[in-house]
This record gives structure tokens, sequence and C-alpha cells, in this order.
């Protein structure tokens, strides 16, 4: 570490900055959107472990001492009543004391439980009685797995909440927090995810067929329907395993609203703690949340050539644990040191792409190979099929008003913290030849 670094340890600061130039117009845009605006939300990422204390205390902190109770629903998952009792064993081990109920909810069936068929729950969702029950919860869980199995079951055909779907509501407007992970976050805005990934996404048009979740890790983009628990933007998990950028920056071009345009990415074993009355998240966990607000970009779109895609300008933050975003007015609470004028690196990173690159996760990308690297203002990547030589270009850009923030994490871990990055997405041909 040269003495820059070590010059920024000491300075350990919290810092205010601001996200996108059309923030002014997120609390109005965001009255229309069907959320409540109270309670807390818990938007996990995915792969959440049983001894991530930061996540698991946040859920049990949130839930009102008047609804002293939790309720699981475990519709996404196949193995329902498995996952359901893997998170209550992981609430008993952080202390919580409440009445933990599963909620009859499901469309597969658990192996585990021969007593029980739980894919005679799939009309659980409207069941009166079960809704009245909801009345004592402070704290709803939805488990991972197939987010549109949640869907299925908690909104009719018609697209309107069933009775359990309404008491949820309601409880969340009392002060309740609801949380979910993996699917359970998928389920959290307006519009959802539900399949896809990220080249099939930026290389072909979006499809309205879903073929079951096997799609959901290779496969065009399909969105549907979300619960709107989150009354702002569309949030995508699993995203730094994943590679998931693309796929979400693409979802944001089919919004129509200019609220529908910031997208939230959220790593394993990582969550956003969202209080929706004072309108803010923070990150919790290991890993980053990935602001995508687009509001501003310019999204082009040739159908005639079979959905080749192309993006200019979208604002790219990644933040970092204890990091808020205050989404009615776009400002950021970084911690860490500023690295604009004292740059930890001076060097000419690599332009390109694939595995003998270093800094492979995009916080690294931006953190060490561009903000905090006195020698780069520009870095390109590229992702392809070698099949179809269908690919893209990943243009991220450092402006004048980037802005990066280090500071140690774990032991010596670097964390970074990056505002402002201006990204492009270009749709590019590549064809490989052998130099043998």
């Amino acid at each position: 570490m040269n003495c820059s670094s070590a010059i920024r340890l000491l300075l350990v600061a919290a810092l205010f900055v601001t996200l996108g130039c059309g923030a002014e117009n997120t609390a109005t845009q965001a009255e229309t959107r069907p959320a409540s605006q109270s309670g807390h939300l818990l938007i996990v990422g995915g792969a959440l472990r049983s001894d991530n204390q930061a996540v698991y205390q946040a859920f049990i902190d949130a839930i009102p001492a008047a609804y002293p109770n939790v309720a699981i629903v475990p519709a996404a998952s196949g193995r329902p009543a498995h996952y359901a009792q893997q998170f209550t064993d992981d609430l008993r081990a952080f202390g919580f004391t409440g009445e933990v109920r599963v909620l009859p909810i499901a469309v597969k069936d658990d192996p585990s439980t021969e007593s029980v068929d739980e894919s005679q729950w799939r009309n659980g969702g409207s069941d009166e009685a079960l809704a009245e029950s909801l009345q004592d919860v402070g704290g709803i869980w939805f488990v991972g797995g197939d987010q549109t199995r949640t869907t299925d079951t908690l909104l009719d055909q018609e697209g309107t909440d069933t009775p359990v779907l309404a008491a949820i509501r309601t409880q969340l407007s009392r002060g309740a927090v609801i949380g979910g992970t993996s699917a359970g976050a998928a389920i959290m805005s307006h519009s959802m995810i539900a399949a896809g990934d990220s080249l099939s996404a930026l290389t072909l048009p979006a499809t309205d067929e879903y073929v079951g979740m096997e799609s959901q890790e290779s496969g065009q983009l399909l969105l549907s329907r979300g619960l709107g628990f989150l009354p702002v933007g569309i949030v995508d998990q699993h995203f730094d395993r994943k590679a998931r950028l693309g796929r979400l920056v693409r979802a944001l071009g089919h919004s129509a609203e200019p609220i529908g345009r910031i997208g939230f990415g959220v790593d394993e074993d990582t969550a956003l703690l969202v209080n929706l009355d004072g309108k803010f998240m923070q990150v919790l966990g290991a890993g980053n949340l990935v602001v995508a607000d687009a509001r501003n970009a310019h999204f082009s779109d040739d159908s005639e050539a079979e959905g080749a895609f192309a993006v200019r300008g979208v604002e790219l933050s990644v933040l970092s644990a204890g990091d808020r975003l205050h989404w009615s007015d776009g400002k950021v609470v970084a911690g860490g040191s500023q690295t604009t004028g004292s740059e930890a690196f001076g060097y000419r990173a690599t332009q390109g792409g694939g595995f003998a690159l270093a800094n492979p996760r995009l916080d690294q990308l931006l953190g060490f190979s561009l903000l905090d690297n006195s020698e780069m203002r520009e870095l390109r990547r590229y992702s392809f099929d070698e099949q179809t030589g269908r690919g893209v270009l990943y243009r991220f850009r450092q402006t004048d008003e980037s802005l990066g923030y280090w500071r140690y994490g774990s032991g010596t871990k670097d964390q970074y913290s990056l505002v402002g990055v201006v990204m492009d997405i270009e749709p590019v041909s590549v064809a490989i030849t052998s130099a043998r």
C-alpha cells in the first residue's frame, strides 16, 4: 500500500453526493406506484449465509413490538417446507422468540414432508381466514426459488391482490417488515424480471413466453408483474455471480415511466434495508448494490436486426456495506476517502474481456482500474457468443462528476463505493480464429 492509500485509511468520512439529474421528480412519480409508504423492506440478493448476522438482525430489529410474529411465504420454492424451516432455524439462532408460521401457499410438493402435499396449497392466497390471521404478524418473509410461482399464487387471474396479499400490504402499512431472498427479492418491484441472462437480453429480443426456471440461467429477457412493495425501480438479484448488469439495463429500457428506469442489482449474501417512510435504502452484507440510473439514457432497439440493442448514458453507482441511497432526492451517503486527485494506482489497464484480465467484479473494475487509477478515463469490456458471433461492448466512462471512495472493509480488504460512472452498451460482431 502506498502513502496515498495509507492516508486514506485515516480520513474515513461520510460524504454526500447526488445521483443523476432527474432525481427531483422521483418523489412525485413514486406516488403513482402501488406501494406502501411506511414499514421496511429487506431485499436480499440470494445465497444468504446462515451466519450473516447483519442481515438477520436487521430483519428481527425491524419487526414492530405490536406485531411480534413472523409469517413465511414458501410459494417460490420447489422444497417449500425445507426452506421455510431453514429460515426459521436461522431466525432462532439470532435470538428471535416470536411465533413463526409457514403460510400454506405453494405450488410444489416437498418430498421431505410425507404427510403433507404442498402442491395442494396453490390457492392458499385466496383464503380469507388465512388473511385475517396475519393481523399480529410484523415480519413477512418470501423464500427463494421461482418468482413467478409467488406472483401466480398471490395475484388472481385479473392481476389483482388476493386476500392474503392485501393483508400483507396492510401489515406493511402498519409498520411491518417484508423480506425476501433471490426470487423473494425479484418480486419486490412493480416490474419484475422473470427470466433471461445478460448476453441473450442484450443480443436477442425480449420474450413473453416462460419456459421454466432454466430460462433464468440462459434465455431471453422476460418481464412480468411483481408485487410492487418497492415504490421505485426494478430489482435484480444474484447480481455479481450471474453477471446480470446487462439484463437489468435492458429491462430498464422497457419502462414507460422515469421512476421505472432505475435498477437495483443486489449481490449474493447482501441486502438492502429499505425505509419506506424515510425513502432511503442501506446496504448490508458482504457484497454490493449496483444502481443503474437510466432516466436520462438514450435507448435504441432495432427489432428488424434481431433485437440489436444499444444504450448511451446509463449512470452507474456501486455502493458497499453501510452506504445509503435516498431515492427521493438522489443523494448517496458513502463512507470512505475520495479517490479523485489521490489515486492509489497509475497504470494502463488492458481493454478487452476474458479470464486473463484482472478485476472481474464491477466494484473492482470501476474501483481499482478506473476511479482509483490516474491513467484511465475509460474502460472497455466485451461479451460475446462464440457460436453466433453476436456480442456487446460495455464502455465505462469517468466524467468530471464521477466520484470514488475507498476504505478498508473486513480486515484489510479494499472496499470501494463509486458514484456517477457513465456506461454505454453497443452491439458488436466477433469472429474467432485460431493462431495455431
